[in-house]
C-alpha cells in the first residue's frame, strides 16, 4: 500500500500559485485569439462591403441597360396590349415633400396610360406590390391622369413561372426580350 503524501502549507501555496500562473497564461492566450478573430471578422466585413459596392454597381448597370433597352423598344413602337399610344415618357416621376414615385416607362394617349416597370429579374412580391400599392400611389400622386384607364406591365430579361402566373392573375402584361426585339404577353391585361 502506498503511503499518502502530506503537503505543507508552503506546498499548497506553491500549487495555488502555479494554478494561477497557468490560468493567467490561458486567459492571455484566449484574449489573444479573440483579438485575432475580431480582426479577421473586421477584415471580412470590409471585404464584403467592397464586394457589395461592386455587385451593386453591376446590378445598377444591368438595370440601366434593361431600362434603356425597353425604353428604346417603346420609343420606336409605342404600343402595349393592342392599344396604340402617342407618346413614351421615360421615368415618369413625382417628387414632393419627401415622397418619390417613379415609373420606368409611361405610354400615353388621350384616354389611357400604360405604366411599365423594368427589372432585370422580377420577384413575385414585386408583382403584388405593383398591382396593389404602386397603382394606388400613381392614382394619388398623378391626379392629372385620374380619368385615364391605367394598364400595368413588367418588362424584364428573366421571369420565373411564379411571376408569370401572378402577373396573369393581376392582369399585368409581361414584356420579355426575345433576341433583339420583345414579346408582349397581355391577353389578361386589365385596366386599373
Amino acid at each position: 500500500m502506498e503511503k499518502k503524501k502530506e503537503y505543507s502549507a508552503a506546498d499548497i501555496w506553491a500549487m495555488f500559485a502555479e494554478n494561477e500562473r497557468i490560468s493567467k497564461e490561458r486567459s492571455a492566450e484566449f484574449d489573444r485569439r479573440m483579438e485575432e478573430t475580431r480582426l479577421q471578422i473586421q477584415e471580412l466585413k470590409e471585404r464584403n462591403k467592397e464586394l457589395g459596392i461592386q455587385v451593386g454597381g453591376i446590378n445598377n448597370n444591368i438595370g440601366y441597360h434593361a431600362e434603356q433597352f425597353f425604353q428604346d423598344v417603346f420609343r420606336r413602337k409605342p404600343e402595349f396590349g393592342m392599344v396604340k399610344y402617342d407618346e413614351m415618357v421615360p421615368n415618369l416621376v413625382h417628387k414632393d415633400k419627401g415622397v418619390k414615385v417613379e415609373f420606368d416607362i409611361a405610354l400615353l394617349n388621350c384616354s389611357s396610360i400604360a405604366l411599365i416597370e423594368v427589372k432585370n429579374r422580377i420577384h413575385p412580391n414585386f408583382v403584388k406590390e405593383l398591382a396593389e400599392e404602386r397603382i394606388e400611389k400613381f392614382r394619388k400622386f398623378f391626379p392629372e391622369y385620374g380619368n385615364y384607364a391605367a394598364y400595368l406591365g413588367i418588362a424584364g430579361f428573366s421571369f420565373s413561372d411564379e411571376v408569370l402566373d401572378q402577373a396573369s392573375r393581376y392582369g399585368i402584361g409581361i414584356i420579355k426580350q426575345v433576341g433583339e426585339g420583345v414579346e408582349i404577353e397581355a391577353k389578361n391585361l386589365r385596366a386599373y
